[in-house]
């Protein structure tokens, strides 16, 4: 994997985390003992190459998630799991139309 894409995977689960426990990346970065604009830079690609003592602490300090899930693709049930909740926060009405796209996807394949 070349490093954009793992940068990108970074970024990505890091948001992932954040939304999970409902947190942002200004307090991500209060709990890790960082300046905000790195954990920014980090979720915005602005950081090319973020120093992995930086993402430790991003991940087992500020998210309290093990540094190595940083770099893993999630599980399909890990993201299955992610949209049930993602869809169970939303109000009923967009819940159908989601439902709605779901079926139009479903039917192309």
């Amino acid at each position: 994997m070349e490093r954009e894409a793992i940068t990108m995977l970074v970024a990505s689960n890091i948001e992932a985390a954040m939304a999970k426990r409902g947190t942002n990346a200004a307090e991500v970065a209060r709990k890790a003992g960082l300046n905000p604009t790195a954990v920014y830079d980090i979720l915005k690609g602005k950081s090319r190459n973020p120093r992995l003592d930086t993402l430790y602490k991003i991940a087992t300090q500020g998210l309290g998630v093990p540094f190595s899930s940083l770099f893993f693709e999630p599980e399909d049930h890990d993201l299955d799991n992610e949209i049930m909740e993602a869809i169970r926060c939303l109000p009923v009405s967009e819940r159908s139309r989601i439902l709605a796209v779901a079926r139009a996807f479903s039917l192309d394949v």
